[in-house]
């Protein structure tokens, strides 16, 4: 286990539970950790650097590799999440395992449908009507319907929050099995201060270089998201894959 895990660990009172199937190895922890905190500093000096300033902008901007990696992350994720809840039904676990994995699950889906705008931006088909007078960009989309549009922060701010909370309650058994892995606190640790400092400064006045960075990488926290929420998924299935009594308590350390 890393340095790192550990702390964390020790700070929320993590207990010793085992959870077969769910650990990567050592290097791997480390590299996952590390992950987002390298990517986000990259794109930050990259984006703060006036000679790839404007590559960084085109690479996240609409319809870029940025968006469309992260429309196939959430796509994949959700297909994978709902395959997984379909296997929890088979082998008959709890209903509340099951539905809650197909609940965030299709959630994953409906965002990534939501990033290409159900289709709209890559096969070219007309707003529906119904549409036209209240989405803000004139898209087929829930989120640019107005009182929604703009306000998207608010959501990337309760997932990061909501995945720290799931790493805080895997100290208790109960919880063991919906738990979040604690590899992922730097994931929900950026994604949370990024949307946290978004949310700020739209009720707040700020620099606009600041305003201007804190919108322009939000497209990259949410391919983090992405990400967070597929390896959740995959993690955890592996802990199902060891049986109903995967999750069981290990002598104190």
């Amino acid at each position: 286990m890393s340095t790192i895990e550990t702390q964390i660990r020790n700070a929320i009172g993590y207990p010793a539970i085992d959870r077969p199937g769910q650990a990567p190895g050592r290097h791997s922890r480390i590299a996952l950790m590390l992950l987002p905190l390298i990517l986000f500093a990259a794109f930050a000096i990259l984006l703060a650097l006036p000679i790839t300033r404007d590559a960084v902008r085109w690479t996240l901007s609409e319809n870029r590799p940025v968006e469309m990696l992260t429309f196939f992350t959430l796509f994949f994720g959700g297909v994978f999440g709902l395959q997984f809840s379909w296997r929890l039904l088979k082998t008959r676990e709890p209903m509340f395992y099951v539905l809650f994995y197909a609940l965030f699950s299709f959630g994953l889906l409906l965002t990534g449908l939501e990033e290409i705008a159900w289709g709209q931006q890559l096969w070219g088909f007309a707003t529906p009507e119904s549409l036209k007078g209240i989405n803000m960009q004139g898209e087929t989309t829930i989120h640019n319907i107005n009182g929604i549009h703009g306000n998207t922060e608010v959501f990337r701010l309760l997932f990061g929050l909501g995945g720290l909370i799931g790493i805080y309650v895997s100290r208790f058994r109960a919880f063991a099995k919906i738990a979040a892995p604690v590899v992922l606190f730097t994931w929900f640790a950026v994604i949370t201060g990024h949307s946290a400092i978004d949310v700020f400064d739209d009720n707040v006045s700020v620099p606009k270089y600041m305003e201007a960075a804190t919108s322009t990488l939000a497209e990259l926290v949410e391919l983090l998201i992405a990400t967070a929420g597929f390896i959740y998924l995959y993690v955890n299935s592996k802990m199902f894959s060891n049986g109903p009594d995967a999750v069981t308590e290990t002598a104190d350390q």
